[in-house]
């Protein structure tokens, strides 16, 4: 008898333990499924291109958000799953996005998981999106994290909104400054041309310069507008394809004068947000990785990210991949990681170094603002002194003759 129950004891042990090596290999099978399509993502280029944004016509970022936030409030309501999409498919006034959550409403009264339904649309819910909506149904906690990715896309959506307000004004007086010009060089410069022909009045060399440059003006002024219609063709089909060169490029923005700032906050930004979101969520140190580095649109940050995954999976910390990311990562970025790590409070701390850098971006976008108007103001005021000196010298010069002649 004693031996049967110990031969029992040892069986149920063995079922356990080959219950929870199950469990663990399940949950192994679903991060590497994380992995694989983080890295594919990372492969493809991200999701910057012009490919996704062509993709996302008729659907706006704001309209996604908009959505997640009624279905939380209807599931924190108490309204079922498949009635929640149901009702707000119907409420639904845009055409595609009625047809979007129609479509998902469909799929999930299938029997598929919520997760694979919005996987089926990877221009609108990224890798991370859908990664976090599968842990979470898993977990139970899908209202909370529905709520986390709402938070997340307002706080994105807000920044760009801000970066896109302060350099609305230059890009504006840019434009209209060279819609002046052209106007000018059309119709303004050519009356003056034909007038001191006319006139046989002697045209002193800079005016005769000017009309020579007003005259290629008039004639190649689309040539610019192509050759910048080319580079962006060349950089969206040729750079951003290749790792390497598209690597390159992203290290050579982040030392732009002025503007590399600008970008290498917003980046850290970006990384800091999504890291803090992840780990939050009960993902794994190494999935969170994975994730924020597909998340991030600068391939040069990025790459540090793999640097301290690298780290994490051979058992290491992140002290000293951080230390020898130091020109992509901010020395002080790289202290406040550090004592996260080493506290425990990783998440806490990635979201505070996400908010510094945050209101940092914002303070360096209004200041570029502020130093660009009178930059411009200074060049349409030479240009302005230019153009009347060229134009009115020769004129000025012939009534001076005229006096003298008189006297």
């Amino acid at each position: 008898m004693a031996e049967k129950g110990t031969e029992g004891i040892k069986r149920v042990r063995k079922g356990r333990k080959s219950k929870a090596q199950s469990i663990v290999e399940i949950v192994k099978e679903q991060e590497q499924e994380v992995v694989t399509r983080a890295n594919e993502t990372v492969s493809r280029g991200f999701s910057g291109s012009w490919v996704s944004v062509m993709w996302r016509t008729g659907i706006k970022y704001q309209d996604i958000t908009d959505f997640l936030r009624q279905l939380i409030m209807l599931l924190e309501s108490g309204t079922p799953l498949l009635k929640s999409l149901k009702t707000l498919a119907q409420r639904s006034q845009n055409d595609a996005l009625r047809n979007m959550i129609s479509d998902l409403a469909i799929y999930v009264e299938e029997g598929n998981p919520l997760w694979q339904a919005f996987d089926r649309y990877p221009q609108y819910f990224d890798t991370v999106f859908v990664s976090l909506i599968k842990a979470s149904e898993a977990s139970g906690t899908l209202t909370t994290v529905l709520q986390r990715l709402v938070d997340y896309r307002q706080r994105r959506e807000l920044l760009r909104r801000k970066i896109r307000g302060a350099l609305f004004y230059p890009i504006v007086l840019v434009i209209a400054c060279l819609a002046v010009l052209l106007l000018l060089t059309n119709f303004v410069v050519p009356q003056f041309k034909e007038m001191y022909e006319r006139q046989n009045i002697t045209i002193p060399r800079a005016t005769e310069l000017f009309f020579q440059v007003s005259d290629w003006i008039r004639v190649w002024w689309w040539l610019p507008i192509v050759l910048i219609l080319i580079l962006v063709i060349i950089y969206q089909v040729w750079f951003i394809r290749n790792p390497l060169r598209r690597l390159a490029v992203d290290r050579l923005k982040l030392k732009i004068p002025v503007i590399g700032k600008v970008i290498h906050k917003y980046a850290i930004v970006e990384m800091m947000r999504t890291w803090s979101l992840l780990l939050r969520s009960g993902l794994s140190m190494l999935t969170s990785l994975d994730l924020t580095r597909s998340a991030i649109h600068n391939l040069a940050v990025a790459q540090s990210l793999q640097t301290l995954r690298d780290s994490v999976e051979r058992g290491g910390g992140l002290e000293a991949p951080l230390r020898a990311s130091m020109d992509v990562i901010p020395p002080v970025v790289a202290d406040m990681l550090i004592t996260g790590e080493e506290s425990g409070s990783l998440d806490r701390i990635a979201e505070q170094i996400a908010e510094i850098y945050d209101n940092e971006v914002q303070i360096a976008v209004n200041t570029l603002g502020e130093a660009l108007q009178p930059i411009f103001t200074v060049i349409i005021g030479i240009i302005v002194v230019t153009l009347f000196i060229s134009l009115f010298y020769p004129m000025i010069s012939m009534i001076e003759q005229i006096s003298n002649a008189s006297v």
